[in-house]
């Protein structure tokens, strides 16, 4: 097939979309008009190249595609001629008075599978998705490195293999194929052709390694997985930092590897000295000893098993002070996770992996968004255990599907910042006027940056343009749960595994409940329970803890206790596991028509609730001024909820951890654990009588504590509750 005939193919794969992620929307229109100023010409069309005259410049073409054309003008990469040219081509079939010279030569069969795949062979041949799919199918690991560098390589293998299969990548297309990745926030296009004719929607600094990604994010969903490409020669160091907070670095020889392992080893040993010895004899030499190990596992890259190491360093020089804040069985837990943790590094490491979930991050990385399209839910104030107060706003975004917040946060001590006056104040961002100008519109970024997790960025340089939106717009974008049972159902699968990464923005839901129930205030909790009711008449309790900030939140709910919701209102909410159950924590309301503001949103924190009798003035004044009580005992123990069997495991395996497993005691620790695990066998925990294969019991106690902590996650009760 002739160079012509390939280039006509492919742009007739591109869309609007695909041409904006070739330039951008300002050159695109710009293109058009020059195109109905002046149409090009073609001026020559070998099979080397193909030369197009546009707006007074040439546009040379070659086999690499429209992605890598040149032009004759000033500007750097695709510019406005080119675009002319390349919708030019599309729209205008060559004629026969234009027919190209045929490329005379084919490429070399072994360098063509190193380089790239070949284009599409006839357009009556297959089918167009068909045919890129074979094409990206063919890419080889060879071709990859060769194109990325072997260290961009191995940088996409590794963040390729950290994404969630179900979230972290979409792929689709109708005319092309796309492939968007969740974080960073990027979507690319394959049109055809070689590797460089893969587009990008966001500019970034180094897009091979990105485009490598995308191509192995492809084929393994397509069930390939990416392979392992060893170094040729000598191993070198890689002189360009690739992303350190997707994987790590390449190490110039098996220095770092060997002292990831001595560290690993050194964990396990002193937390099983600790457990050995017991928690309630702990010394200075323990403690700093914990210091030392985390210095060492941030110096090498462990990130996440130093956090965890500094916790359990500041947690035992507490238990030596004796501080009131001090707690053996939270230590226990700690030290339970820290042994999981190395265990879970050990493993990955000898198959050659070091997953960002297990590894962690050194800091929280911002990646641009470009442009983003959401719609403010609301906003809530808030204040930490840990000395800090802020207020986080919700959104929907609408091309990702998915929740995204953003937060401002000051130390409670800083003066001037108040989280409610925060939301009727300037910004966060360029062209919003405050939080309260977000909530119940259309926002679209620009310039945004995002984390892994999905929070918004503060940054200066995002603008923001706001509209307002509809109620019925608002209710057909947002994902809508109507059966409890199906919130129950999702809330266990959320339920991961105790060493998964944190998903806060999978937490927010919402509801559309058949029928209110009359909210109540719980004066022994200080809680308000507000009863929403599906169409099968399940149950579900959205609850309000009181607080200086929740005040306002819970007199608007008490309200509608006289006249109830509006049909068709819709409740935003945040899940919050609880002993007794599932309950959701309410944000804000979906209403028809809005009677505190002119938006379809109803800020429950802000929003003002109507006017009340001199009866309703009284109670509310009257709960103000009652002080929190402690939580009711009954229903917030530790393992309320749980299975007796469990309870007493739990029980039984701190006992054991605060007093140490001496030397002569451990017939009676086998005696006691075969008894314990018979009873659990007896209950249907079959985990527990698997052989360990460990003779030490320190081991066993550990991974006993780790399983007897990951059923208690699943049943809704924290760890180390």
């Amino acid at each position: 097939m002739s160079l012509l005939a390939v280039l006509s193919e492919q742009l007739q794969r591109f869309d609007e979309e695909a041409f904006v992620a070739l330039a951008n929307r300002g050159l695109l229109r710009r293109a058009g008009k020059d195109l109905e100023a002046q149409p090009p010409e073609i001026t020559e069309a070998t099979g080397d190249a193909v030369v197009v005259a546009a707006g007074g410049h040439t546009v040379r073409f070659d086999a690499r595609g429209p992605a890598q054309a040149s032009c004759s003008c000033p500007s750097a990469g695709v510019c406005q001629h080119i675009l002319a040219a390349c919708l030019w081509l599309q729209r205008s079939a060559p004629t026969s008075a234009q027919a190209p010279t045929p490329v005379t030569s084919a490429p070399d069969p072994k360098q063509a599978a190193e380089d790239a795949p070949a284009a599409a062979e006839s357009p009556s041949g297959p089918e167009p998705l068909e045919t890129l799919h074979a094409a990206l199918m063919a890419f080889t690991p060879a071709a990859l490195s060769k194109h990325a560098s072997l260290p961009g390589y191995r940088w996409a293998r590794d963040f390729v293999l950290d994404l969630d299969p179900e979230s972290g990548v979409q792929i689709g297309g109708e005319s092309h194929v796309v492939i968007r990745f969740s974080h960073p926030r990027m979507t690319f296009r394959y049109l055809g052709g070689q590797l460089e004719n893969l587009l990008c929607d966001a500019t970034v600094s180094k897009p091979e390694k990105y485009r490598v990604a995308a191509v192995l994010a492809y084929q393994r969903a397509h069930g390939i997985e990416p392979a392992v490409v060893e170094a040729r020669g000598k191993p070198q160091t890689a002189a360009l930092d690739f992303g350190k907070d997707h994987a790590l670095a390449d190490a110039p020889d098996a220095t770092r590897e060997d002292s990831r392992a001595r560290l690993r080893a050194s964990t396990r040993q002193l937390i099983g000295e600790c457990i050995e010895l017991g928690l309630s004899h702990l010394s200075q030499s323990i403690h700093e000893r914990y210091s030392t190990l985390a210095v060492w596992a941030q110096g090498a890259e462990y990130y996440r098993l130093a956090l965890l190491l500094r916790r359990i360093a500041d947690h035992v020089e507490l238990l030596l002070d004796r501080a009131g804040s001090a707690d053996e069985h939270r230590l226990f837990d700690e030290l339970t996770l820290a042994y999981a943790l190395t265990g879970a590094l050990e493993y990955t490491a000898k198959r050659g992996e070091a997953p960002v979930h297990l590894v962690g991050r050194a800091r929280s990385r911002y990646e641009t968004a470009g442009a983003m399209e959401l719609i403010g839910l609301g906003a809530m104030p808030w204040r930490a255990a840990s000395g800090y107060i802020g207020l986080t706003m919700l959104f929907w975004s609408v091309a990702d599907q998915a929740f995204v917040s953003c937060t401002d946060a000051r130390p409670e001590l800083q003066r001037g910042f108040n989280p409610v006056t925060r939301y009727r104040s300037p910004g966060p961002w360029t062209g919003l006027s405050s939080p309260q100008d977000a909530t119940g519109r259309l926002v679209t970024l620009r310039d945004a940056q995002i984390s892994g997790v999905g929070r918004l960025s503060l940054a200066e340089r995002t603008s923001a343009t706001v509209q307002p939106v509809s109620y019925e717009r608002i209710r057909e974008a947002l994902p809508i749960c109507s059966n409890w049972q199906t919130l129950q159902t999702r809330a266990d699968e959320a339920r991961r595994s105790l060493l998964s990464e944190p998903q806060p923005m999978q937490d927010w839901v919402v509801l559309a409940p058949a029928r209110f129930g009359a909210p109540k205030f719980d004066a022994a909790r200080q809680t308000l329970v507000w009863p929403l009711h599906d169409s099968d008449n399940q149950l579900l309790n959205a609850e309000v803890m009181f607080s200086d900030y929740a005040h306002a939140a819970i007199d608007r709910i008490e309200s509608l206790g006289d006249v109830g919701a509006p049909t068709g209102t819709v409740v935003i909410a945040r899940i919050q596991r609880r002993p007794t159950g599932l309950v959701v924590e309410p944000l804000s309301l979906l209403r028809p028509a809005s009677t505190s503001s002119n938006t379809a949103v109803d800020a429950l924190y802000f929003d003002p609730a109507p006017a009340e009798s001199f009866a309703g003035r009284a109670l509310g004044a009257l709960k103000r001024a009652v002080k929190r009580s402690a939580p009711d005992m009954a229903t917030m123990s530790p393992g309320a909820g749980l299975p007796a069997s469990l309870r007493e495991l739990r029980t039984w395996l701190v006992r054991q951890a605060e007093r140490g497993i001496p030397r002569e005691n451990r017939g009676l620790f086998e005696q006691e654990h075969r008894a314990h695990a018979q009873r659990l066998r007896d209950s249907g925990f079959d985990a527990f009588s698997l052989n360990l294969g460990e003779t030490n019991p320190v081991d066993v106690l550990l991974r006993m504590q780790y399983v007897q902590m990951q059923f208690s996650r699943l049943a809704g009760v924290d760890a180390g509750a």
